[in-house]
């Protein structure tokens, strides 16, 4: 269900929309309304293996729509798309995502979505990472020296600063891209 009772908490939810929720919604509403067919791809980083992209299931608990899903997106099987409601992905079963939005606004149109979930470190750095990046919020008078150590600590987190690890990402996200278009443009 998320955290939403600890404003000073890691994770915290929050207790109303927030203007970028209602600034998609409102794009959604005033552009919208006609589509037939909607694609969502929401690109992250932080979780797996450096540089290997996890194509995590990205809507309702419908066998139906993973099923669409997985033959947009899974390769043949080269490329699988993970889902948090079998526990086959990476993720953490995760309530309140940006997502939703889509079928809210939008339930004319055939909704299908992914998150593209690419690793940069072992999980251990990352949680790491999060959690400094917590105290220094709840510390702002924290040094120069270790507010900027732990800003840096937060971008190795999360990107990968190697000609390596960018090719890696662009690559697969070109292919899902192309897929996400040869997805939309069958029957």
């Amino acid at each position: 269900q998320g955290q939403h009772e600890y404003a000073d908490g890691m994770f915290f939810g929050g207790t109303a929309p927030t203007w970028n929720n209602q600034a998609l919604r409102q794009v959604l509403r005033t552009f919208g309304q006609r589509a037939k067919r909607i694609a969502w791809m929401d690109l992250h980083t932080g979780l797996g293996p450096s540089g290997v992209g996890e194509r995590i299931f990205a809507s309702e608990n419908d066998p139906k729509t993973l099923a669409r899903a997985r033959a947009w997106w899974d390769g043949g099987g080269a490329t699988p798309v993970t889902s948090f409601y079998d526990g086959s992905s990476s993720s953490a079963h995760l309530t309140g995502l940006i997502w939703a939005s889509v079928p809210d606004e939008c339930p004319q149109a055939e909704y299908t979505g992914m998150a593209m979930e690419y690793g940069t470190v072992p999980i251990l750095d990352m949680i790491a990472a999060l959690r400094a990046d917590h105290w220094l919020h709840k510390h702002p008078e924290a040094p120069p020296e270790m507010h900027a150590a732990i800003k840096r600590q937060m971008m190795n987190a999360f990107y990968v600063d190697t000609d390596e690890w960018r090719t890696q990402i662009v690559a697969q996200a070109r292919q899902a891209m192309f897929q996400t278009v040869d997805g939309l443009n069958t029957a």
